[in-house]
């Protein structure tokens, strides 16, 4: 291989290396100047391109002689395009583009035309230049402005086509300049020197020279949009045939195509976001699309929403309804709303307000329908608990107006008994017998009377807050035999059997609590099972539980409905009472009155009760000694 002359290599480095570098700091300070110095420069390169081209070639090996015109500036110039096309909008790059060609075009005819000037009339030349330059060849001139254009054609469509793929800034660079300064290496050559014997050297020095120029253009633009300009491409296919010609038929619906695509793909990045449920139908009713959120708050994909697949996730109460109202709108061409429930796959129940407007086309004529569904589930149980409540308010009303009833019979009984046994006790012919016999039950009808008023300040003190709580130290065992001992004469008069069960010896039974509510409690419970008890028996027992002690009351009577166990703790409630009838005697505020203390107590109670086979109350209270 011949020697190489590094000197001239050396030399178009640095002269690329000027021109690459006035490129981009013109390019870099187009914010503050504009393009047009830039554009200036470029058609100056291409004048002194075709001055250099046409004249000037430098030998640096015996194979290869190097135009510094066509291989430093003229790639440049290529260069620059891709840099503008990458950089900048289409509209810009094809004003770069036409205004090239037109430069090179206008160029040529003024060369032209200062040949007719030196060929049809004498010249004055005062420094003696030559005039050699005007007898260029134009021909050539005008093949070098055409392969130009198909040059700019090349680097557009290739650089999409290279980078559709790979992402690697360089390599699209380099490979997409390789090619169309090899390109226009080859056609350049065999267009303008093809009657030269040393076409063969032409041709191998401008491929070598150029492919040269491109690998050192290609690291220098990289660098370049690197760090100073850092590239945010994508390829788009529509700003190349915007840049060149106006399109075909085919590319026009490729490019229709794409433009439906992006209305697409922003239509469905908005319904992605919204906080509702979106859906599509025809002008029929039958659903077209669903977003995401109609898919999360249905349970349902969107696969399975199309058509009438919806309706598979409507509440089985709701469906047949929502289904005639919805064809019925959209039959009569109508907006529609409704609510209604989605019955989830795991069982949950989700209220949602659905809504709908028709859509229509350039003629006014319905093509479909756009509705959304918001998730009213909070709402709709918000409505339900204040119907509730309502009802409850209702319920709690009609119960107080059945206990002033109850309490009016109540009250009345024993203070009538009172009157009337008072009464005759005036009678002066009464024997000793049977006078004992009306104070008796004088004293039982004020006794009754006082439980009832008792009752009825207890209650209002436990509402008012001022019950207040004083613990004492108790013996349990003492407590219910007191209390066994007050009520077996009650249960012998009616025939029942009562016993006790105690879970703990006199001397473990020793407790810290309050006296008078436990007393309170367990008096309540008792009275309540010899109240409901005509046979069999009641039981009254404790045993220890843990860190409690379990205090119980079983009896025999006539149980309590399982719809009434939850209200039985209520205020005024009694298991028996109705509406326009009495309970039996009692107010209806001994089990609130329990319940309350118990609570004060930090227990808990409860009963287990079945219709007709008895009741079992239970509570609880710490087993807290000294």
């Amino acid at each position: 291989m011949d020697t190489l002359n590094f000197y001239q290599i050396l030399i178009f480095l640095f002269q690329g290396f000027v021109v690459a570098f006035l490129i981009l700091l013109l390019f870099r300070l187009r914010t503050m100047i504009g393009l047009g110095i830039l554009f200036t420069s470029l058609g100056l390169f291409q004048f002194i391109q075709v001055f250099l081209a046409s004249t000037l070639y430098f030998e640096i090996s015996d194979l290869i002689v190097v135009s510094p015109g066509s291989s430093v500036l003229f790639s440049a110039t290529l260069f620059s395009i891709l840099l503008i096309y990458i950089k900048e909008d289409a509209i810009t790059a094809r004003k770069l583009i036409y205004a090239l060609v037109i430069a090179n075009a206008v160029l040529c005819f003024l060369l032209l035309s200062f040949r007719m000037n030196i060929e049809g009339a004498n010249n004055y030349n005062p420094f003696d230049v030559s005039t050699d330059f005007f007898y260029t060849s134009v021909l050539v001139l005008f093949i070098g402005t055409g392969i130009l254009y198909l040059d700019s054609i090349l680097i557009i469509f290739l650089f999409e086509y290279i980078s559709k793929r790979t992402s690697n800034l360089f390599f699209r660079i380099l490979i997409t300049m390789v090619l169309v300064l090899s390109f226009d290496a080859i056609f350049f050559t065999l267009g303008s020197f093809r009657f030269f014997k040393d076409i063969e050297k032409i041709l191998y020095s401008g491929l070598a020279s150029k492919n040269f120029m491109a690998i050192f253009y290609s690291i220098i633009f990289t660098i370049y949009l690197k760090y100073f300009e850092k590239e945010e491409y994508q390829t788009n296919y529509i700003t190349f045939k915007d840049i060149f010609h106006s399109l075909t038929y085919k590319q026009k619906f490729e490019v229709a195509e794409k433009a439906v695509q992006l209305t697409e793909s922003r239509y469905h990045t908005l319904t992605n976001l919204v906080p509702v449920g979106i859906f599509m139908t025809l002008a029929d009713g039958k659903t077209t699309f669903v977003n995401p959120k109609w898919c999360d708050i249905s349970g349902i994909s969107e696969k399975d929403a199309l058509d009438d697949g919806w309706l598979n996730a409507v509440h089985p109460d709701d469906r047949k309804k929502l289904k005639k109202g919805w064809y019925n709108a959209a039959d009569k061409r109508e907006a529609s709303d409704a609510e209604y429930r989605f019955l989830k796959p795991d069982g949950s129940v989700i209220w949602v307000l659905g809504q709908a407007i028709p859509e229509y086309n350039e003629n006014n004529q319905i093509i479909g329908y756009v509705g959304t569904i918001t998730d009213i589930t909070e709402i709709k149980l918000y409505e339900l608990e204040l119907s509730r409540l309502k009802d409850k308010a209702e319920e709690s009303d009609r119960l107080k107006s059945a206990f002033l009833a109850n309490m009016s019979h109540e009250i009345r009984t024993p203070m009538n008994g009172i009157l009337g046994l008072a009464e005759l006790l005036n009678e002066p012919k009464l024997s000793g017998d049977e006078q004992q016999l009306y104070l008796d039950l004088i004293k039982e009808s004020g006794a009754r009377m006082l439980n009832i008023i008792r009752d009825i300040i207890d209650i209002s003190r436990i509402e008012a807050g001022q019950v207040k709580i004083s613990i004492d130290t108790i013996n349990i065992n003492e407590q219910t035999h007191k209390l066994y001992t007050a009520f077996k004469p009650l249960t012998d008069k009616k025939s029942i059997i009562l016993s006790l069960s105690n879970g703990l010896s006199t001397e473990d039974a020793s407790i810290n609590t309050d006296n008078e509510k436990l007393h309170t409690i367990l008096n309540n419970l008792m009275k309540n099972a010899i109240k409901y008890t005509s046979e069999g028996g009641i039981e009254l027992g404790y045993h220890k539980e843990g860190e409690n002690l379990l205090f119980y009351v079983k009896d025999t009577g006539i149980g309590i409905a399982k719809d009434r166990q939850k209200a039985i703790f209520d205020r005024f409630v009694q298991a028996d009472i109705e509406e326009d009838r009495y309970a039996l005697e009692g107010a209806g505020i001994g089990l609130s009155i329990a319940k309350a203390y118990v609570e004060m107590l930090d227990g808990k109670i409860w009963l287990e009760s079945k219709k007709g086979m008895g009741s079992t109350f239970y509570f609880t209270i710490p087993f807290s000694k000294n």
